[in-house]
């Protein structure tokens, strides 16, 4: 999805959040300015971007050439020169990047909470109708024992009593 439609549904707490992460997590700029001066010739910014190919052909292109006549430091100072132009998109694109990474975990972690809100109120309409359903049973199995009595076990439960009352005359 588009950027810029996912941020407008973010509210003002997530965008701060979003701020936030892009601003601890992204280059540095002056670091990236810094490695380019020092070791611009060996590909240091290179690495810290995470051109990792690009930065070992550098640094092997250097010191693999630098013995032919400097060959590898002139091959080196060229690409680094041009390096320097493009620094500032790379920390541009770096941002943007590291933003929709923030976006997409706020919109995950909210799509989350939303399944989990769902789910236990599902639970919980599932529980109730489960002791509702219970009770009805029980209720059920309760009256149907009442109708299904013979009239045998009715006569017996009188005769229960007076059984014992006949045994309390004869002492």
């Amino acid at each position: 999805m588009d950027a810029n439609y996912l941020k407008s549904e973010l509210s003002d707490q997530e965008l701060m959040l979003v701020n936030s992460e892009v601003e601890k997590n992204s280059k540095n700029a002056v670091v990236a300015y810094l490695l380019w001066w020092f070791t611009g010739f060996m590909g240091g910014h290179r690495y810290y971007f995470g051109k990792t190919g690009s930065a070992i052909a550098m640094t092997l292109i250097f010191w693999l050439l630098i013995w032919a006549l400097g060959l590898g430091a002139l091959i080196t100072g060229i690409w680094a020169l041009v390096d320097v132009f493009q620094i500032h998109n790379w920390i541009n694109d770096d941002k943007h990047s590291q933003e929709n990474s923030a976006i997409q975990q706020i919109m995950l972690r909210r799509q989350l909470r939303n399944n989990s809100n769902n789910n236990n109120s599902n639970i919980n309409n599932s529980t109730n109708t489960t002791a509702q359903n219970t009770t009805v049973q029980s209720q059920n199995e309760t009256a149907n024992t009442e109708i299904h009595q013979s009239p045998e076990d009715a006569t017996n439960l009188q005769e229960s009593p007076t059984i014992s009352e006949d045994n309390s005359n004869t002492k």
